[in-house]
């Protein structure tokens, strides 16, 4: 991301390496960069002023500015505001171009708007960064839970749903993925967090491709990326989120895995005696049938492993009988 928003600073269209320039922002953009990168890092960048885009700014007819906001309305018409002249009071337009980077999608409408709007011919190039990640563990709503859960805050929910859907579409985005929605739905309810948010994350996405595909058919001569499939679980937070990413090591979880128990506890198999005869035997995992098990059974199976090699070394050389036998 760093290096991503340098580039959309340092390397913007039109304005060369000894050139200076402006960088407005909004609100939610600089939280963004501020998280990674430092004022003197961005002043580096033969940057003369990081100004606010809702803010009384000085203006600088006679210098590119860098935009790097949020893809909305008010976004928009800040812009456009700001290469409007006007007669009365006189004003020529603030900057002399406009290079325009968007921390997510800017849709079909808003890119409309702009295109029609006055600031168009000032507009050297528009870019869409996908870094809304990065605030990606932070809703609108301060009581996110409460939100989420609470009968009386569906009117808050609509809105914390849409802004992680922007921040996670961003994360896919630049992974340069197309994948697969899951959801959890608990048994016997019709809906849930994780199904809203999954529902929106894949009206989403499928916005975001289109968009896509049409950027690769009218300025790429449909070279859309290759993209990887992958897979997105959406999970609430009544669901423990990390079983499903974690496996336990131990002697008890691999018994578990590797074996078909009855019950839970019991292994039946088939032996053949000294007769020729199959027999059906059944081993019960039990603390009071088996003490082996009770003291192994929660260490990591690589200790299970050389604690009954060690075992099986110590029975063969204090045995007699299973010496004899070993030694023919």
């Amino acid at each position: 991301m760093q290096l991503g928003i340098i580039s959309a600073i340092g390397q913007t269209a039109g304005a060369g390496p000894n050139q200076w320039r402006v960088v407005v922002v909004d609100r939610p953009s600089l939280k963004i960069i501020s998280t990674v990168l430092k004022m003197p890092a961005i002043l580096e960048q033969n940057v003369l002023a990081v100004q606010l885009v809702t803010k009384n700014r000085q203006p600088y007819p006679d210098v590119d500015a860098v935009y790097v906001l949020v893809p909305s309305a008010e976004s928009i018409a800040h812009v456009v505001n700001d290469f409007t002249a006007t007669l009365d009071p006189p004003q020529r337009s603030k900057y002399a171009h406009a290079h325009l980077f968007f921390t997510g999608a800017l849709s079909d409408d808003l890119f409309s708007q702009l295109s029609a709007s006055a600031a168009a011919p000032f507009i050297k190039g528009i870019a869409e960064l996908y870094i809304e990640y990065n605030l990606f563990l932070t809703t609108p709503s301060d009581q996110p839970f409460y939100t989420l859960y609470s009968p009386n805050a569906t009117d808050l929910l609509d809105g914390d749903l849409e802004a992680s859907a922007d921040r996670l579409l961003s994360v896919i985005a630049s992974l340069g993925v197309r994948p697969y929605v899951r959801y959890y739905c608990p048994p016997g309810s019709a809906t849930s967090p994780a199904k809203a948010m999954a529902s929106r994350l894949q009206l989403k996405l499928d916005d975001y491709f289109a968009h896509e595909r049409r950027k690769a058919e009218n300025y790429m001569k449909n070279q859309a990326p290759d993209l990887q499939t992958s897979t997105v679980i959406v999970l609430d937070r009544s669901v423990d989120v990390f079983a499903p990413l974690i496996h336990e090591f131990t002697y008890q979880a691999m018994v578990h895995d590797l074996i078909d128990l009855e019950s839970g506890d019991k292994y039946v198999y088939n032996t053949q005696a000294a007769n020729g005869e199959v027999q059906r035997v059944e081993a019960e995992l039990a603390e009071a049938i088996d003490p082996l098990w009770t003291k192994l059974r929660h260490q990591h199976i690589s200790v299970v492993s050389q604690t009954l090699i060690e075992r099986l070394g110590r029975l063969v050389s204090e045995n007699v009988g299973i010496k004899a036998i070993t030694s023919m």
